[in-house]
């Protein structure tokens, strides 16, 4: 029994030696697979929150009516024209060379809303100037507004 006993006891601590080695490697293993549970469960409930925060902020704003027809300018301006672009233009002239350069409206209807503005803005002048004076000639504006 002494010779049998020496093969025995190598193999069975070959076998404790491969049993440790596997459970060693199976706790690493659990363990990078519970990180990753971890980072995907914590991704997953971000994009939830993030979905719920954008619906809780539509819902508020389509209870408070800001949507974006409310800015819309009626009349000769509603061609795609909004009250957001006042910031960006602030002068009337300013705002129809921009539609004409944007391709929103066609020369003849540039011709027509500038006539349209310089006569107003004539009409104002005349209005300031003493009667002895007379309104500058809007033509000129025109050339400058054109050539800008």
């Amino acid at each position: 029994m002494g010779r049998l006993s020496t093969p025995l006891l190598k193999g069975l601590g070959a076998v404790f030696l491969a049993f440790l080695v596997l459970a060693v490697i199976a706790t690493i293993v659990g363990i990078v697979l519970s990180v990753v549970a971890t980072v995907i469960s914590a991704l997953v409930t971000l994009a939830v929150l993030g979905i719920f925060l954008l619906a809780v902020a539509g819902l508020v704003s389509w209870l408070r009516g800001d949507d974006e027809s409310a800015g819309t300018v009626s009349g000769d301006y509603a061609g795609g024209y909004t009250a957001r672009d006042d910031a960006t233009a602030a002068d009337p002239q300013d705002r129809l060379q921009s539609r004409y350069v944007a391709g929103e409206i066609s020369e003849d209807e540039f011709e027509r809303e500038l006539d349209r503005l310089l006569e107003s803005d004539d009409l104002a002048r005349s209005d300031r100037l003493d009667p002895d004076r007379s309104a500058p000639e809007s033509t000129s504006d025109r050339t400058r507004l054109r050539d800008r």
